[in-house]
């Protein structure tokens, strides 16, 4: 099988270093007003406040720092040692995916092969070439792509937040990709 994963809230946390540097960088306590995917609608903050923070993020190169999601490893890894492709597909710059492909060698992750779209970019295109069997974004957007691409089974990680667009009819939602593998479970003993 083969399954493609986003990166960021899936299987890194990115926002708990993110709200660390933010409340350094700004010298102040950053509250989460609300479940918004945008962060600096989430903690309430200016576009220049919230264009300081990622430049920081950044200059700290914290891509490479940001904490797995103990699930999320323990999914990837029961993937690979089932002999199952596993794919990371994130929306982050050149510079980032450098940091991010050590973060994942770092866990020992050499064999999860690593996609970067650009900040922003679509990942309608990879996921069309790929022909994942699953696919698992906390974008709506990202998401939407997937199914326009073919994939057959599409699932939006909360990420604890909205998921920054408007629900895909067909998508379910879970709390992280560990549930994935209970579903599979599930699914072979019933």
């Amino acid at each position: 099988m083969r399954i493609a994963i986003d990166a960021d809230q899936v299987l890194f946390d990115l926002v708990s270093p993110w709200h660390t540097l933010a409340e350094n960088t700004l010298n102040r306590k950053l509250v989460e007003k609300n479940q918004r995917y945008n962060l600096m609608d989430r903690f309430g903050i200016s576009r220049e406040e919230y264009y300081r923070c990622w430049a920081a993020f950044n200059r700290w190169d914290l891509w490479k720092k940001c904490p797995v999601i103990p699930e999320a490893l323990e999914a990837v890894n029961t993937w690979l040692k089932a002999g199952h492709e596993v794919f990371v597909i994130s929306a982050v710059d050149v510079d980032a995916r450098r940091s991010r492909q050590k973060a994942l060698d770092n866990l020992g992750l050499r064999q999860v092969r690593l996609m970067g779209v650009g900040f922003g970019g679509s990942k309608y295109y990879p996921l069309r070439i790929l022909e994942p069997d699953i696919f698992a974004d906390d974008l709506w957007t990202h998401c939407r792509e997937a199914v326009d691409a073919g994939v057959p089974n599409v699932v939006r990680i909360a990420g604890g937040h909205d998921g920054g667009g408007d629900p895909v009819p067909g998508v379910s939602v879970l709390e992280n990709i560990g549930e994935m593998l209970v579903k599979q479970r599930n699914c072979r003993v019933g």
